[in-house]
């Protein structure tokens, strides 16, 4: 049987998503601040910011997907010319998965109009 393709691109992008929750899950457990006492507590504490927060993530790797040379249009048209353009693939797929909870932080911070609709994520 032949797995497509995009499959095992969204399947490492969840894997990475993933793991970045669990990471993140399992800081908040050794934190002294937090309160929170085993993964599976933050996970149903955080569970509907967490769904909201991947529904980015997912929509943001779905567009990169379709549109690998979306950064060096955006960078073309603020007068950096240069290709930013990057291919999907097995490591970057993962790599999406595993840093875009992190970059969806930072674009919250940065755009005003994504502070009210992005729940922050405890630590």
């Amino acid at each position: 049987m032949h797995i497509p393709e995009s499959a095992h691109f969204w399947g490492l992008f969840v894997g990475g998503h993933a793991l970045h929750v669990m990471k993140r899950a399992g800081l908040s457990v050794q934190s002294s601040i937090s309160g929170t006492k085993s993964r599976v507590e933050w996970l149903r504490t955080n569970a509907m910011n967490l769904v909201i927060r991947f529904f980015v993530n997912a929509a943001a790797f779905s567009y990169w997907l379709a549109h690998p040379d979306a950064a060096t249009h955006l960078l073309n048209a603020l007068g950096l010319s240069a290709n930013f353009t990057v291919e999907p693939g097995h490591a970057t797929a993962a790599m999406f998965g595993l840093s875009g909870n992190s970059l969806v932080d930072w674009a919250a911070a940065k755009v005003p109009a994504l502070q009210k609709e992005i729940p922050l994520a405890d630590p």
